[in-house]
């Protein structure tokens, strides 16, 4: 590359005036604009790429069959009705989906750990269900994800088996507040 540019620099004083000069400098100029008009369009969809997720992600959530049932042990999921075992396959399907985009540069950067997986972290938490209901499809081979979908799910259910979660700032949304002495 850098011979050619040589190259083509040196014809141009050999050979030319100066309207070869300008026609070269307005070519490096609509290089490095479209350049940027292109690089503007892939966050622009990486960011509507997120956006989509969160709105699917709102009206899953909003679906919730039945709170009590979310809320009980990991341990019972057998006994779970249909509709949240299917419920919770939509969950985990939606969660491969946004690993899938992170793994192809289609998230924004970071959003993916820092927003996506601690989002999944925290319901991990709060409807402890989600655990058997993950390894009840896992058993059943039901998820066609990237390749490191398992080792992604598992390292967040670990986080959200962890003791102190006020420990990981990722996993809250506001930073606690330091009684103040008297």
């Amino acid at each position: 590359m850098r011979e050619c540019i040589s190259s083509v620099i040196k014809w141009l004083i050999e050979n030319s005036g100066l309207a070869h000069w300008v026609t070269l400098f307005l070519l490096i100029i609509s290089v490095c604009l479209a350049y940027n008009q292109l690089k503007g369009q892939k966050v622009q969809r990486q960011w509507q790429n997120f956006n989509e997720m969160n709105v699917r992600y709102a009206e899953l959530l909003g679906k919730i069959p039945f709170k009590k049932e979310m809320k009980q042990s990991s341990d019972s999921f057998e006994s779970v009705e249909e509709k949240t075992k299917i419920w919770i396959r939509q969950y985990f399907d939606l969660y491969s989906e946004e690993c899938w985009l992170n793994e192809k540069g289609l998230l924004p950067k970071g959003m993916f750990n820092e927003r996506i997986r601690s989002g999944v972290v925290v319901n991990l938490r709060e409807y402890p269900i989600l655990k058997g209901g993950y390894n009840y499809w896992k058993e059943r081979d039901a998820f066609k994800h990237p390749v490191g979908f398992y080792t992604v799910v598992e390292e967040d259910i670990k986080r959200a088996e962890e003791k102190d979660p006020q420990n990981e700032p990722q996993d809250r949304c506001v930073k606690p507040i330091k009684p103040q002495s008297k």
